[in-house]
């Protein structure tokens, strides 16, 4: 057998190596892949306004070291009350959840909840993720909140007229949250607890006589098409958020967790009350437009009786735990803040 000349066999083990490194550098450099959960359909307003420009926006600015794939449609888990069950699981790394469909865990968030305090989600979002980043809010444990946010304050949809809150009494109305429950059981109402996907049809099959939602949400779940009555009273905001686990994100390579970091947060929970505000005032118009609904805004008495009405049920939740009236006074500080910068 021909031994090959020295020179030569360096040369190919040099190759050799060469490219061992070079397979090595390769695999080093695949990005590490997050699963982003999303109920909404690919083109609904969150999904395609916030999180998916923030997923391209994140796997851009990590130099290649993290790839966020969304998985929208509910394809990871279509029902919203489960997705952060989805997150702790492991089945999603990344998801945007409802705070209320997981009762008793995030109370403080209810402050959002309170009627006639926030005006827009937009005020509301960077109001409450500055609470979070503080530490005021608790709950949170083992949790990374990439943006806690809010709805727009919900109003009402029915299928009858609704003017004041005794129009309620004895009608089967659709809420979330223990705060708006309480509001439609101190006016004589039943609540009904649904998730979002259900709402249309219990309104027309008559399950339901009316819903609290914001408009974003009756635009997305087609809530106008079975109701025709639309009372437009600020009941209060729903929390929202955007979130990892905790050890999740803790275990990503440093420049993953950076570009994370940059397009999160403030900015994030910011972008998320812009993306509602700008549904809720774009849905709102179509509806009145319609032809077959008739949206109402209260009169001036009429708005004074839903003051008087949800006033006391505002200060029992202040007062019903000492750290809500500590989460109040600072909420309420904040948006004072938030508004004198506008």
């Amino acid at each position: 057998m021909k031994t090959l000349p020295i020179t030569r066999r360096l040369g190919l083990i040099a190759a050799a190596l060469a490219a061992t490194a070079l397979t090595g550098l390769a695999q080093a450099a695949d990005p590490v892949k997050l699963k982003l959960s999303s109920f909404e359909p690919p083109m609904a307003n969150i999904t395609s306004n916030v999180l998916t420009p923030f997923a391209k926006e994140v796997a851009a600015a990590s130099g290649g070291t993290l790839q966020i794939d969304v998985f929208a449609g509910g394809t990871l888990g279509r029902n919203p009350t489960q997705q952060l069950k989805l997150v702790t699981d492991g089945i999603a790394d990344i998801a945007w959840i409802v705070l209320p469909y997981t009762p008793g865990r995030f109370d403080d968030t209810e402050v959002v909840g309170l009627p006639f305090v926030s005006r827009s989600a937009t005020e509301t979002s960077v109001a409450l993720h500055r609470l979070y980043a503080s530490g005021v809010l608790v709950g949170f444990n083992g949790l990374k909140m990439l943006a806690v946010a809010a709805t727009p304050p919900v109003v009402i949809h029915a299928t009858q007229p609704v003017h004041m809150p005794g129009d309620l009494k004895n009608k089967r109305v659709r809420a979330s949250g223990q705060h708006l429950t309480n509001i439609i059981e101190a006016v004589g109402g039943a609540p009904v607890s649904l998730g979002g996907g259900q709402i249309a049809e219990a309104l027309s099959r008559g399950v339901v006589d009316m819903t609290l939602n914001n408009w974003g949400f009756v635009g997305d779940f087609k809530v106008d098409e079975v109701s025709s009555q639309h009372l437009d009273v600020p009941l209060g905001a729903v929390a929202v958020g955007i979130v990892m686990r905790q050890d999740r994100y803790d275990a990503l390579p440093p420049q993953a967790r950076a570009a994370v970091d940059k397009f999160s947060g403030e900015v994030l929970a910011r972008k998320l009350g812009v993306a509602f505000d700008r549904q809720e005032k774009e849905v709102r118009e179509r509806v009145s437009k319609s032809g077959r609904n008739t949206v109402t805004e209260p009169s001036a008495a009429e708005l004074a009786e839903w003051k008087r009405v949800v006033e006391p049920i505002n200060e029992a939740w202040r007062h019903a735990k000492p750290r809500n009236e500590r989460t109040y006074d600072a909420f309420v500080k904040e948006l004072g803040r938030v508004r004198a910068s506008q």
